[in-house]
């Protein structure tokens, strides 16, 4: 009688799995501005997450993202995550591979503290 061969031990499935912020784009849609964050998880998974500020203001859409992104509840973190411009908004190739330091920082602090308020809500 032939041997089967032997099989690995298949990897747990995972009711959840926790995300991460890996970058922000932003593309201007008249007087609103559409966010997407890309979000990746821990087994290499990748999804996007898109959401068009009531606003024209880049500081306070990337605010308005963060505050949706982190209620989602399932994602931990957005440390290094890099803000752009999408390709359309600019004006040569060099610019959409120059990170908005200023935006990123403004979408970590809110970010954070969405973040902290849904973790005492949930204590």
């Amino acid at each position: 009688m032939a041997r089967r061969p032997a099989r690995s031990a298949p990897m747990p499935l995972r009711a959840t799995s926790m995300w991460r912020v890996d970058q922000v784009f932003l593309n201007r849609k008249g007087l609103r501005v559409e966010v997407v964050c890309s979000l990746v998880n821990d087994q290499g998974g990748l999804r996007n997450l898109s959401v068009t500020a009531p606003t024209e203001d880049p500081v306070e859409a990337v605010r308005h993202a963060a505050r949706f992104i982190a209620g989602k509840g399932n994602v931990s973190g957005a440390r290094q995550a890099r803000v752009r411009w999408t390709r359309e908004q600019a004006t040569t190739e060099q610019d959409a591979l120059i990170r908005d330091r200023a935006l990123e920082d403004e979408f970590l602090d809110e970010f954070e503290e969405t973040l902290a308020a849904v973790r005492d809500q949930q204590r």
